[in-house]
C-alpha cells in the first residue's frame, strides 16, 4: 500500500469532485484497496522530498515553477513514481512545458488529437429510452493494441476520449497504441491531411530510470464519466500498482 498525491493546485481534476470530470470514483477505488489518497491544494514542496510514493498530475493547466520542476525530477531520481495525464492539442500552451518534464525520460507529448474513422465508439441519441440515432465519435477511439507489460496484464480494450498521441525514445516504451487506421488530427477537421501522421500511434508510455513514469495522452480516461468504460479503471489501477512497484 502506498501514499498517492493528486495535484489539484495546477488546475487538475479533483478527487473530491463527483461530477463526470472529477476523480472521486478512482480515489474511492484506491482507498478501498488500502492506499492513502491525498489532495494537493498548494504548490509542490521545493525544499524537501515529496511525502508521496506516487504523484498524479491530472492534466496540469497551470505551469510548474522552476523549483517545482526541479522537485519533480528529484522525486523521480529518488526512485518514486509519477503519473501524468495530459490532453489533446495545445489548449493551455502546455505541451512544450510538460515535455520539459517527460522528455528526459524519452516521452514526447504531441499537439494532435487521436482520431480513427473505423475503430471508435458511437453516441446514442435517445428519446424516452428509444434509440433514435447513433452518432459516430471518431475521436473516442477504441484501443486494443497493448505491449507486454505489467500494466497491461488482462486488458482487452481501453476507450480513449479525445487524447493526444505520444512519441517515445529510449528508455521509454509504448504501453498502449491505436490501430493502424488512426491518425493524429492537427486541425481537428476529422480528415486525414498531408501533414498528419497516420498509423499506429502511442497513447500511453512508460519509462523507468531510477523512478517510474507513466504518461497517458487523455485525462478523461481516469475521470468519473469515463473510467468505467472498457478496461479504463483496471488500466489506471494497474498503472498505480506499477508505479508503487507492486507489480
Amino acid at each position: 500500500m502506498g501514499s498517492i498525491g493528486f495535484d489539484e493546485h495546477h488546475m487538475g481534476s479533483s478527487v473530491s469532485n463527483p461530477e463526470s470530470d472529477g476523480l472521486s470514483l478512482l480515489a474511492a477505488k484506491l482507498e478501498a484497496l488500502g492506499h492513502d489518497v491525498q489532495r494537493i491544494e498548494a504548490e509542490l514542496p521545493v525544499d524537501d522530498a515529496f511525502p508521496w510514493d506516487v504523484l498524479v498530475l491530472p492534466f496540469p493547466k497551470l505551469q510548474f515553477s522552476t523549483g517545482e520542476m526541479i522537485a519533480l525530477h528529484e522525486h523521480l531520481r529518488a526512485g518514486r513514481g509519477l503519473l501524468l495525464l495530459t490532453e489533446w492539442g495545445d489548449l493551455y500552451s502546455h505541451v512544450d512545458h510538460l515535455n520539459e518534464l517527460t522528455g528526459p525520460y524519452g516521452i514526447h507529448i504531441q499537439k494532435d488529437r487521436v482520431t480513427d474513422l473505423e475503430e471508435h465508439v458511437s453516441h446514442q441519441v435517445k428519446l424516452g429510452g428509444i434509440v433514435l440515432d447513433e452518432q459516430p465519435m471518431p475521436h473516442y477511439v477504441r484501443i486494443r493494441n497493448f505491449s507486454e507489460h505489467p500494466i497491461t496484464e488482462g486488458l482487452s480494450e481501453l476507450i480513449y476520449f479525445s487524447g493526444c498521441s505520444l512519441k517515445t525514445s529510449e528508455p521509454a516504451v509504448a504501453v498502449a497504441s491505436t490501430a493502424a487506421t488512426s491518425f493524429g488530427d492537427l486541425d481537428l477537421d476529422i480528415e486525414l491531411d498531408d501533414d498528419e501522421e497516420q498509423g499506429i500511434l502511442t497513447i500511453a508510455a512508460a519509462s523507468e530510470i531510477e523512478g517510474r513514469m507513466l504518461v497517458v495522452g487523455d485525462s478523461n480516461i481516469a475521470a468519473n464519466g469515463y473510467v468505467e468504460q472498457g478496461d479504463n479503471l483496471a488500466f489506471i489501477i494497474q498503472t498505480i500498482e506499477w508505479l508503487l512497484r507492486e507489480r
